[in-house]
């Protein structure tokens, strides 16, 4: 999986400002159906990544991996 490096992490913020908007607007929603909806959307992402051959099965297992040391630290 790229990296953010000095030359992407603005559109990366920029899109991360603009989930957090959308985030906001589902609040109504219970917190365990948006990890399902996000899960599902982020699966497609990551099949389109490979899909163009933006990244390998192993950059996708990897950044799996740091998002579950994420949820649970």
């Amino acid at each position: 999986m790229p990296h953010a490096t000095s030359a992407c992490a603005e559109p990366i913020e920029e899109c991360i400002e603009a989930l957090d908007e959308i985030i906001l607007a589902l609040e109504r929603h219970p917190p365990w159906a948006l990890a399902e909806a996000m899960g599902t959307h982020l699966e497609a992402v990551l099949r389109a990544m490979l899909a163009a051959e933006e990244c390998s099965a192993s950059d996708v297992r990897d950044f799996l991996r740091e998002i579950e040391r994420g949820a649970l630290e």
